[in-house]
Parts: C-alpha cells; structure tokens; sequence
C-alpha cells in the first residue's frame, strides 16, 4: 500500500508506529494500589455485578448479559 492511498491521519499513523514499542493502551483496575476509590465507584461496581453476568459462548468468546431475575 502506498502513503497516497493510505487513508490514516499522520497522528494515527504515529501512533500505531508506536505500537510496537509501548504496546496497545492498559485499563487498570480500579481497585488497584494506588488509586482511591470512591463509595460512588464501589456502588456503581456492586450493581453492575448483581445485574449483569458474564457468560462464555459455544465460540469461546465471553459477554455480559442481564439477569432475568
């Protein structure tokens, strides 16, 4: 593929450049050292567990769905 066709912004061809070095971007646990968390966070958190479930399909692949309750 040439540049000429290549539809990507400059920023984003910078930045899946980078890829290989640093690797794709961490989502951290929220409950992890270092970071506080908020009584809002913990509710929210709690909630969502006793609402949704998470389910591993035939495929192998896992999604959240609603409790039925």
């Amino acid at each position: 593929m040439t540049r000429k066709n290549d539809r990507r912004t400059l920023g984003m061809r910078i930045t899946e450049g980078f890829l290989p070095i640093f690797g794709p971007a961490q989502v951290g646990r929220q409950d992890a050292d270092g970071r506080g968390v908020s009584d809002v966070e913990r509710e929210r958190d709690q909630e969502l567990r006793t609402r949704f479930e998470r389910v591993t399909g035939p495929d192998g692949r896992s999604y959240v769905v609603e409790h039925s309750d």
